[in-house]
């Protein structure tokens, strides 16, 4: 911490110091940095992956085509085979098994065969597996060994044999049994090139294909059709095929493997990829190979052209974000800094110092900011401080001079101590009590002579920061220090403590005898009674006693953490009264509000006490299980729901049992944050409601994304339905002036008409159209209607004023001041006669684009309430920084308010400090007299409730006839 010179000056920065600036740049820097990065990266790698999938697809499907055309090859040298029998004069031969009459009949067809054909070998065997004829290949150039298997085989079996030989030259062979007048003669063996299949590959994919087959020297025709480094020669190749293209690829790749997953190339500004095929009609030791050439050149240029314009656009954007940062930053964290260097001279009693350094910070800002109001509220504090400290000095000076007079007046004093509301005693100069006023002892019930001689120290209680307090004492009394305020807790005759603040004052003495020290005690007890509630109601829902939302859902986060850190599971459950909404419209809100105390009791009773328990809001209830598993989860779950069968209560001579649906979810599994982790339980519980309501469902991952989509789709379809056809209604509420008596104006509420004829109230489809982005046209149409129906109420001569909710999302909405203003305009409608109540969460993203819009709005004729006050401590915060006319007590300090004298201390304060800021106040949820009067006595303006009327539909208001 920077401390000020002995001058009274600021220090300037110490080593080490870095501006607050200069680290929000780093860090933002870094940041931006990596996602820019990290997004070129992604989409190169998604790009090349999606590419890589296609061409292995392409590979597959060009695999299939060449064994395609082996096929048909097949297939063609079957049907020839079977005609030969037929050729003229070859039936009487065959069956005679006479060679030279087979090789006469049959030669003047060969040429034939050869060219149109492209047959290159032919020979017949008798059914004795000899040779009778044959044309074509030399009989050195072929395998006779594996022939006369062929043979043998056939004409055992009498069914065709087919095979695929690549040793010199690739061949399809086909051997078919023969048949004369339905007798086997024999056997004839058909070979045909593959050089068809290759060329008839490039007229069906379009693609480059070679077929590659071993070298031998004894068999080399061409060089120019030899690729040495893969000792490989071209047996055959597509017609617009560059071979030059293989040559250079085996130079770079000797190893012929590589083609197996495919290799890249560029040739003549273009982008190659070469890829050998598997394709099942070869076998293995015959040493042959498809390779297939395919054009990338368009594909790889797009990726490049994606991934510079990804670098690009990154790149402009981090230095557009880098210079507006450092614009956004630089003056008002260059102004916090000047602040936080001059503070250090608070603390040594410099104010005037301290104002002249503040002040020379600069000239005073048109619109002012956070730390315009630090600056200002810092030269407030000072001149407060300065004052303080001259009326504390003024006021010990007087307090030593008034002890030293009342000393000789002794009656006076112990009259005027009985009398004074605080505690007072004296010390010797050894620490132990010498006097204490009436008022002392009737506090702490000891009497002044029990406590004569007992040190002051063994009055208090151990607890606290006890250490340093003797030595303080010690310093008072032996005029080392004038003053010293502290405070303790004191331990009473009854064993009971009060909390007290202590001020000791150094006594003039003029003799040994005197007191060294007067000790007043103010009693704290009440007020810090009253801190401690307030601190227990921001981690508590008063209703339950149990944790509220925001509370549980830090323990929740902390419970993830530690499962994290040591590896354990557990599990949440998701608890949803079935009914509830029945209960508090047949019995009212009491019923409900005595329902969910049982349950919360139950809950409790049901649990362990390891177990963490909350209500989230309304009847929603949460427990966290800590190392647990799904089964114990659900163990628990039905234990719990067997429980709460057995609850009952009775309201108004109805009964109504206790009934829930639980939705169970495990972490980590289904979530590793507090808010996918609520989510799947949220979800699993609907899934339980859907079930039939009364039971329990375990979150699966499967089932997540489908479930949210159904809701969604099923729900936005509903309210687009309900806007087309104006399935949407408005109720109306009236809210009562309480001193008047007199109904001053009437709260819109929504509702929408379902196909059945059900009434839905907003909770069942505003999240889902603040999800599907249909929130805007909602609040469009309530608006207008609104406007609308106000405006023709006035031109008949009746004046009413409505109040309107805002949605969260209304103040991101640029067309709703437009939209405002026209339909004033176009409805001739007074803008005084409207007032929007907004919550705080609606204003909480954006405040200062909130403020804008509400006082512009304003501007118009129109107020506003903000809705659920004193929910959060940050509700004075907004009384303060918005515009606001009317504040709105939330409903919890309302409904118990007659029989609470917790809520009713909190009501009373809540409706000061709104007072206070010169705002009237509403109370929601008045439900009987007594909650009436005594709001009349605490003279809140306005009460809403089904004690001053329930909210009504537009056909059923006082002002029908006029709509």
């Amino acid at each position: 911490m920077n401390k000020a010179q002995p001058d009274g000056t600021a220090r300037s920065a110490p080593p080490g110091f870095l501006s607050l600036k200069w680290k929000v740049l780093l860090l933002s820097s870094l940041i931006l940095v990596f996602i820019v990065v990290s997004f070129t990266g992604i989409t190169y790698l998604s790009l090349m992956s999606d590419f890589e999938s296609q061409r292995r697809a392409q590979h597959k499907r060009y695999a299939s085509e060449v064994e395609g055309l082996i096929d048909q090859i097949l297939k063609d040298l079957h049907q020839l085979a079977e005609l030969l029998p037929l050729l003229e004069g070859m039936g009487t031969d065959l069956l005679a098994a006479n060679g030279e009459n087979i090789a006469e009949t049959f030669d003047p067809y060969w040429a034939s065969l050869q060219l149109n054909k492209g047959i290159e070998l032919i020979r017949f065997y008798d059914n004795s597996d000899q040779l009778l004829a044959s044309w074509g290949i030399p009989e050195s150039d072929t395998h006779e060994g594996v022939m006369l298997n062929w043979i043998r085989e056939v004409n055992a079996r009498e069914q065709p044999v087919s095979s695929l030989s690549c040793q010199k030259k690739c061949i399809q062979f086909m051997a078919v049994p023969l048949l004369v007048e339905g007798k086997s003669v024999g056997v004839v063996i058909i070979g045909a090139p593959l050089i068809d299949a290759v060329l008839g590959f490039k007229d069906i994919s379009g693609a480059d294909i070679s077929l590659l087959t071993s070298e031998h020297d004894s068999d080399r025709k061409s060089t120019e059709m030899i690729i040495p480094h893969w000792n490989v020669r071209i047996a055959a190749h597509s017609k617009e095929m560059n071979t030059a293209i293989l040559i250079k690829v085996a130079e770079q790749y000797p190893d012929f493997s590589h083609l197996e997953n495919g290799i890249q190339i560029s040739w003549d500004n273009q982008y190659l990829q070469v890829k050998s095929l598997s394709v099942s009609k070869i076998d293995e030791h015959d040493k042959a190979q498809f390779i297939v050439i395919t054009d990338i050149t368009s594909t790889m240029r797009t990726i490049q052209s994606s991934t510079r314009q990804s670098i690009i656009i990154g790149a402009v954007g981090l230095m557009l974000s880098e210079l507006l940062l450092f614009f956004i930053l630089s003056r008002p964290l260059s102004r916090l800094k000047h602040i936080a260097f001059t503070l250090p001279l608070l603390a040594r009693s410099s104010f005037k110092n301290f104002r002249a350094e503040l002040h020379t910070d600069g000239q005073k800002l048109w619109l002012k900011d956070e730390i315009g109001m630090l600056d200002e509220t810092a030269v407030a504090l000072s001149y407060q401080l300065e004052k303080l400290e001259d009326q504390v000095a003024d006021r010990t000076q007087i307090l030593a001079r008034k002890m030293n007079e009342l000393s000789k007046e002794r009656d006076f004093i112990t009259n005027l101590l009985d009398i004074a509301q605080v505690i007072v005693m004296t010390q010797n100069a050894s620490g132990e009590i010498l006097t204490l006023n009436a008022y002392g002892e009737t506090l702490i019930q000891y009497t002044e002579k029990e406590l004569q001689g007992t040190p002051f120290v063994n009055l208090l209680t151990p607890d606290g920061d006890m250490r340093d307090l003797p030595a303080y004492l010690e310093e008072v009394r032996s005029e080392h220090r004038d003053q010293l305020r502290h405070e303790a807790n004191v331990l009473c005759r009854d064993k009971s403590t009060r909390h007290i603040l202590w001020l000791h004052s150094r006594l003039t003495r003029h003799s040994e005898n005197d007191p060294a020290m007067l000790s007043v005690g103010l009693d704290m007890t009440e007020h810090k009674r009253t801190e401690s509630r307030l601190a227990w109601l921001a981690d508590h829902d008063p209703l339950t006693n149990l944790y509220n939302r925001r509370r549980f859902q830090e323990e929740l986060e902390q419970m993830l953490n530690l499962a994290a850190r040591y590896g354990h599971s557990g599990a949440l459950l998701f608890f949803d009264l079935d009914q509830f909404k029945y209960i508090n419209d047949t019995s009212g809100h009491q019923a409900g509000d005595a329902l969910l105390k049982m349950i919360a009791h139950m809950l409790h009773g049901s649990v362990r006490s390891v177990d963490i328990l909350g209500r989230l809001g309304g009847d929603e209830f949460a427990v966290i299980l800590p190392q647990t598993t799904a089964e114990g989860a659900i163990e628990v779950a039905k234990n719990t729901l067997t429980c709460l069968n057995h609850g009952k209560i009775t309201i108004n001579g109805r009964s109504h049992k206790a009934s829930a649906s639980v939705g169970i979810a495990i972490f980590p599994e289904h979530g590793n944050n507090v808010h996918d982790l609520l989510a799947a339980a949220d979800l699993a519980m609907y899934q339980a409601k859907e079930a039939g309501r009364g039971g329990w469902h375990l979150f699966s991952n499967e089932e997540k994304t489908r479930e949210r989509m159904h809701t969604l789709v099923y729900w936005k379809e509903k309210i687009e339905y309900a806007l087309l056809n104006e399935r949407f209604l408005f109720y109306f509420q009236p809210i009562m002036h309480i001193a008047d008596k007199t109904v001053d104006h009437y709260e819109v509420l929504l509702r929408m008409l379902d196909d059945n004829g059900t009434v839905l109230a907003p909770q069942y489809f505003i999240p889902a159209a603040e999800q599907t982005g249909l929130i805007h046209a909602i609040d469009h149409m309530v608006l207008r209607k609104s406007i609308a129906q106000a405006a023709e109420i006035q031109h008949n001569g009746l004046r009413v004023r409505f109040s309107i909710n805002l949605s969260a999302h209304a103040f991101h909405d640029p067309e709703l001041l437009s939209i405002l203003k026209e339909a004033f305009t176009q409805y001739d409608a007074d803008p005084s006669n409207f007032m929007f109540e907004i919550t705080e969460t609606a204003a909480l993203e954006d405040l200062s684009a909130a403020r804008e819009l509400m006082e512009t709005i304003r501007k118009l004729g129109c107020s506003f309430t903000l809705d659920d006050f004193g929910v959060g401590f940050s509700s004075f915060y907004y009384i303060r920084q918005l515009p606001i006319d009317v504040v709105k007590i939330d409903g919890s300090f309302i409904r118990n308010l007659a029989d609470s004298p917790d809520d009713q201390i909190l009501v009373k304060a809540l409706c000061d400090v709104a007072r206070g800021f010169g705002k009237k106040t509403t109370a929601e949820f008045v439900e009987n007299a007594a909650t009436f009067s005594l709001l009349e006595k605490m003279q809140i303006d306005y009460a809403q409730g089904f004690f001053i009327g329930a909210p009504i539909p537009a056909h059923d208001s006082p002002f029908k006839d006029f709509l």
